[in-house]
């Protein structure tokens, strides 16, 4: 593969005061500031801690969706000094202190939000405006590709049209705790959009998505995967073996990213 990739995960220290909050998280989460290696201070963040194969899956998934040129928030590995944070799951270093993930606080309500409460004539217009999203198409291939099983509305921020999001990715590359066995380029991968959006889309719109899936398809195509996985900054957290396995699994399934899309998106071939 060609192309490098474009984006690259930067280190951050996790400042003191940030706070937990459940929004149906299934890890501890946490909002607070981080500061960046430039001296920059984010003044939210969203900070999660995750184990190593989550943290992984996350950092390289950020990479990735950055080099399709999907919408995700900037994406950091932060340091936890000592206890300014109680984390249960983060890798921890030779220092005692830990490691984990955080990201841009972008303020944009996740859809299982946007839908609580919503009028009829509301939740119409935000599927409306779902459906109309013009990297739908795209959606649907980079979760076929990246085998991310868990796009739920939850993870899925929806502002508008032009305010969109990816987000949780701890579940990609068929699952949370995933090794080189279970990656098989020819598997077929739970893709929940199946399940929640498909059914709002008609025929043409699913065809319209289908065309889009297939200019994907050429961009992944030409990305650096060995690039990626440096500019991921997961060389450590995870064995050579498993990102050497993730690698060669996101090259060889490109030839079937248009099979499962169809698939979810209900088109028979």
């Amino acid at each position: 593969m060609g192309n490098p990739c474009m984006s690259e995960i930067q280190f951050a220290t996790v400042l003191p005061g940030a706070k937990g909050f459940n929004d149906g998280n299934v890890n501890e989460t946490f909002r607070g500031q981080i500061l960046l290696a430039d001296g920059t201070t984010v003044k939210s963040a969203v900070i999660k801690d995750l184990d190593k194969k989550q943290l992984a899956n996350e950092l390289l998934t950020s990479v990735l969706a950055r080099a399709a040129a999907l919408p995700t928030p900037d994406a950091y590995l932060a340091l936890v000094r000592g206890s300014e944070l109680v984390v249960s799951k983060a890798p921890r270093l030779g220092d005692g202190n830990h490691l984990v993930f955080a990201s841009v606080d972008v303020k944009v309500p996740n859809i299982t939000f946007r839908t609580k409460g919503a009028s009829p004539d509301e939740l119409k217009q935000l599927l409306k405006d779902i459906v109309e999203w013009c990297d739908l198409g795209h959606l649907y291939a980079f979760d076929s590709w990246i085998a991310n099983i868990d796009r739920h509305p939850g993870n899925l921020l929806f502002g508008n049209k032009n305010e969109i999001w990816l987000i949780d990715h701890g579940h990609c590359f068929s699952g949370p705790a995933w090794q080189p066995h279970d990656l098989d380029p020819r598997a077929e991968y739970r893709n929940r959009l199946s399940e929640w959006l498909t059914c709002h889309l008609n025929q043409d719109q699913k065809h319209k998505r289908s065309s889009e899936v297939q200019k994907f398809i050429k961009l992944i195509a030409d990305l650096d995967l060995s690039d990626c996985s440096k500019k991921s900054r997961i060389e450590g957290l995870i064995p050579a073996n498993d990102i050497a396995a993730v690698e060669v699994f996101l090259n060889d399934r490109v030839n079937d990213v248009l099979v499962y899309s169809n698939k979810a998106l209900g088109i028979l071939i």
